[in-house]
This record gives structure tokens, C-alpha cells and sequence, in this order.
């Protein structure tokens, strides 16, 4: 009896690593078919990636990876019937998949089905997507509303927020400091030194697209903010900013560009005025779970000036980019992580000179239920100063760090509670540049699309 279940047990290992090695051979296989069809795609050969894919349907059919590969090689290479098929595939199989539900409503697009792409479209936009989604999003929006609706799409929000800071005025939290160039200790002014408050706030904003025809678009926003603290009303902060451009949504690749204008203000006056050209461009997919993930960027140049005397020295032009990646660990969970760099020229006379920063953000979410979302940001940025300081008797070094956690509720269609904490350290080996911050609030956005 025992020599019979020992041979039992062998015939079974026997046949689990059959099957094992069967799988990693075939994942093999699979892996390098989908890297032959990406590189022949990066060349431009469409219908070349297509056919390939296309003939190892028999062997691979039902696999999400190879299924959305060959949806999108599909659909490039102008065969959007086929593309539909094997996006619905990848949907069977992940109904949250959001590459496959923005490419169905592409697909559904080139084949002149316009309001099912619409649909698709507004339902993913329902959503609340990140910011490069939802402007591919608004772009397809439009195209899929040009004939029936002047092709203009847009969508807007409403925030209300109450909340308390530690920090308010962001100073340091002493108020003696010891200056090296007077040799001595200098006590700060009274609004120089931290502040604890609560506060309330209102925003507001929306953005549109509508097509200009072929694969361009119009594209706008506006957002306001007002936050005003319950005792330190010198500090209140607000601001509003707009942005009209160009936008190409391309096989592979949203382009856009855009002016930037934003006006902020302090204790109820302008304090600065922000003027900028960008440019960034995003791949037109969202990642499948074990991805490579999908690759952004994005450039700035523009300047800051400050209306009021006593700021003009913070004057400046700048210039700023970066590079990114977005990719989702499984079907709930989605990481961005980037690069990021500047310069800023002085033009006001600033005591420390002109800057450079490098630095670094992960942004992260969670989809922890069917109205639940866990998000959380995080940068570190480090900035150096070209100007001796003949005050503090050095060149000024500072590093900034800032995490914020987001817990997202939906209490109905279109209507979200928010509830948030926020913390920002700068570290400086100047001490009147130190601070640290702490923020909890909780927020009702309302969104209308």
C-alpha cells in the first residue's frame, strides 16, 4: 500500500512540474512574441505587429497580456472590428482594465459608432481619472460628439473643505536665530514665526476639449481656490489659473501644449503672478497589470513676478521638466513614479541667488472597494543656491519633503467626501528657509460631466 501511494505521489510531482515547466515555456513564448510585436510597432510596422500577433491567437487566446497587445495592434493597424473582439476578451476577464476601456471607445470611434464611444468615454470619465487620462479622455469626448453635439466636452467640480494646519504662514517655529554675519542671536517678527489655525475653503474648476478637425483639439481649464484661516486672516491664500491650448491625440501619443497663466494671492491681495508655456506628452494607453507601465513627460518655461514691494525679490524665470511612468501593480492598484528638475533665474535681486532643484515624486491609489479609494503623494525635492549669502556667511542648500494621504468615499453619482492629511519639511542650512507642516481636512467635491 505504501509503495503505491509513494508511486501515487511521484506520478503527481511528475505531472505538477510538467505542467509548470509547460507554462514557464509557453510564458516564454508569449514574452517574446509580445517583445518582437512591441519593437515592430516602435518602427511604425502596424500591420506587421498585427499579423504576428494574430497568429499566435490559437496559442495564447484568452491570456490578458496577449489579448490587449493584440486589441491595440488591432486597432493600429486599422482594423478596429478585430480590435473590439479582443478588448472585450480583456475585459471578460478584468472589467476595471482602463487601457482596454479607453481603446474600445477608440476602436469604437474608427468604426463610426458614435455614441457607443461616447458612452464609453463618459463612463470612464465618471470615474475621475488622473490627469493625463482624463485629458485623452475629453479629446475622444469631443471627436465622439462632433456630429452630434458641436464636438465640445467638457467637465467641471466643486470643493468645499474645512480643515486645520499646524503652520499656516509656513515659518520656522522658533523665533530667536543666530545670524553668523551679525554675530549675534535676532529675534524674527511676530508673522514670521509658525502659526496653528483651522480653516475653511471653496474650488472650483473645469476643463473642455473640442476638435478643430483631423486628430487636433482645443483645449482649456480654469480652477480657483480660496482658503481662508479662522484667525490668522493674513494668511489666507487663494489663487486662480487658466490654460488654453493645442492637443494631438495620436496612435501612440497625446501631445499637447498649452499657455499657462496662474495669479495666487495672500491676506486677500495678488502676491504672484505665474506666466508659462508647457508641453508634455503622454502614451494614449493606460498599463495592464505586470506591464512595463506607460511612459509621460513634460516640460515648462515661464516666469514668477510679484506684484507686491516687499516680494519682487523673489522674481524669476524658470524652467522645469521632468519624465515618468504610471503602472499598475494588479487590477486595483496603479503607481506613478517621476523625475523631475529646475532652474530658476533670478531677476529680483534674491539674496541666494539663482536655483537648480532635482527631486523625485511617487503617487500611488488603491482601489479599496466598489465606492472606496486609499491614495497617497509623495516628493522630495532638493534645491541648491548659487549666491553667497554674506548675511548667514554660505551658499543656501534646501530639501523638501511632502506626503499626502487621500481617503476618497463616493456618497453618490458625481459626489465624494474626501478626507485628507497632509506633511511638508523643509529642511535648510539657513534656518529662516525651515519649516514644518501638518494638515488634516475634510472635503464634499461635486463633480458635473
Amino acid at each position: 500500500m505504501r509503495r503505491r501511494a509513494r508511486e501515487l505521489i511521484a506520478l503527481l510531482l511528475a505531472v505538477l512540474l510538467a505542467a509548470v515547466s509547460c507554462h514557464v515555456a509557453a510564458q516564454s513564448a508569449l514574452d517574446d512574441v509580445l517583445a518582437r510585436a512591441g519593437a515592430m510597432t516602435s518602427a511604425g510596422k502596424h500591420a506587421e505587429a498585427y499579423a504576428l500577433l494574430a497568429a499566435e491567437e490559437d496559442a495564447h487566446i484568452g491570456e490578458l497580456g496577449y489579448d490587449y497587445a493584440l486589441g491595440r495592434a488591432a486597432l493600429s493597424a486599422g482594423r478596429p472590428d478585430r480590435a473590439t473582439i479582443a478588448f472585450a476578451r480583456v475585459l471578460a476577464l478584468d472589467p476595471g482594465h482602463a487601457g482596454a476601456l479607453v481603446d474600445t471607445g477608440r476602436a469604437y470611434l474608427a468604426l463610426g459608432n458614435r455614441a457607443q464611444a461616447e458612452a464609453a468615454f463618459e463612463s470612464l470619465l465618471a470615474l475621475d481619472p488622473p490627469p493625463a487620462i482624463r485629458a485623452q479622455l475629453l479629446v475622444y469626448l469631443g471627436e465622439a460628439r462632433a456630429e452630434r453635439r458641436s464636438g465640445f466636452a467638457a467637465r467641471g467640480y466643486l470643493s468645499l473643505t474645512a480643515g486645520t494646519s499646524s503652520n499656516v504662514n509656513q515659518a520656522p517655529g522658533q523665533g530667536l536665530i543666530f545670524v553668523p554675519g551679525l554675530a549675534g542671536v535676532v529675534q524674527l517678527a511676530d508673522q514670521n514665526i509658525r502659526k496653528d489655525d483651522s480653516f475653511a475653503g471653496l474650488g472650483g474648476g473645469f476643463e473642455f476639449a473640442a476638435p478643430l478637425g483631423g486628430r487636433l483639439s482645443l483645449i482649456g481649464s480654469g480652477e480657483f481656490l480660496a482658503k481662508a484661516n479662522t484667525h490668522e486672516s493674513e494668511f489666507d491664500v487663494g489663487g486662480a489659473a487658466g490654460s488654453l491650448g493645442l492637443a494631438r491625440a495620436g496612435e501612440r501619443y497625446l501631445v499637447r501644449g498649452q499657455l499657462q497663466l496662474l495669479r495666487n494671492t495672500l491676506g486677500g491681495s495678488t502676491s504672484r503672478d505665474v506666466k508659462a508655456l508647457s508641453l508634455d506628452v503622454s502614451e494614449t494607453a493606460t498599463p495592464a497589470p505586470g506591464a512595463f507601465g506607460v511612459l509621460f513627460g513634460f516640460l515648462y518655461l515661464g516666469s514668477y513676478r510679484h506684484p507686491r514691494e516687499e516680494l519682487k525679490v523673489y522674481d524669476a524665470d524658470f524652467l522645469s521638466g521632468g519624465v515618468g511612468i504610471t503602472t499598475r501593480f494588479d487590477e486595483k492598484s496603479t503607481v506613478s513614479v517621476a523625475l523631475v528638475t529646475g532652474y530658476d533665474q533670478d531677476q529680483g535681486g534674491n539674496p541666494s541667488g539663482d536655483r537648480t532643484g532635482i527631486g523625485g515624486r511617487l503617487a500611488w491609489e488603491r482601489i479599496l472597494g466598489p465606492k472606496v479609494r486609499l491614495g497617497a503623494v509623495g516628493s522630495l525635492i532638493t534645491s541648491r543656491y548659487t549666491a553667497f549669502d554674506t548675511i548667514f556667511l554660505t551658499e543656501r542648500k534646501d530639501t523638501r519633503g511632502d506626503l499626502e494621504l487621500i481617503l476618497r468615499y463616493e456618497l453618490a453619482p458625481k459626489l465624494e467626501a474626501r478626507f485628507g492629511a497632509s506633511r511638508s519639511v523643509q529642511d535648510s542650512n539657513i534656518p529662516i528657509y525651515e519649516y514644518a507642516r501638518t494638515d488634516w481636512w475634510l472635503s464634499l467635491w461635486k463633480r458635473f460631466n
